[in-house]
């Protein structure tokens, strides 16, 4: 996860076929569910979209585990997303770029915060003609947090 390993994911994809696939993202509702673009790019910058709030609320979903996936599974992608943790609090989440004729043009950076009271699920998405990328977007969603004092 830490490394985005995109040929990992695509092979997996392959292993278990386009309808599969496609049927998966449809029972989770995630995003427009499009995967017409090819079982190797649909989500890279092709057909596969999902907004912020969309992504928020599917990941809270995950979180709380409301699809009924096997619990040990949850805990295995829990732990992968792992990014910092404090005292009182833990931070997990993944980034992501787009790229298209090699500029970064889309940028993600999509998590959450545990604290002893709370969960906080949060999504930034940037785009632009460059420079945007998901450690640009994290920068820009640590902060927020910051300002909120939900992260330091």
């Amino acid at each position: 996860m830490g490394n985005s390993v995109n040929w990992y994911f695509q092979s997996i994809d392959h292993q278990a076929g386009y309808s599969e696939v496609a049927g998966f993202y449809h029972e989770i509702g995630y995003g427009n569910e499009d995967v017409s673009g090819g079982i190797d790019s649909y989500w890279g910058e092709s057909t596969l979209k999902i907004s912020p709030i969309e992504q928020t609320e599917l990941l809270a979903k995950l979180y709380y585990n409301e699809f009924g996936f096997s619990q040990e599974n949850i805990d295995t992608v829990k732990d992968s997303l792992v990014l910092s943790s404090g005292t009182d609090r833990i931070l997990s989440g993944k980034t992501g770029t787009g790229m298209v004729n090699g500029q970064n043009v889309n940028g993600w950076f999509v998590g959450y915060v545990e604290v002893s009271e709370n969960v906080y699920f949060f999504a930034a998405n940037i785009q632009n003609e460059d420079n945007a990328s998901g450690s640009a977007a994290s920068d820009i969603a640590l902060s927020v947090l910051g300002s909120f004092g939900i992260w330091q």
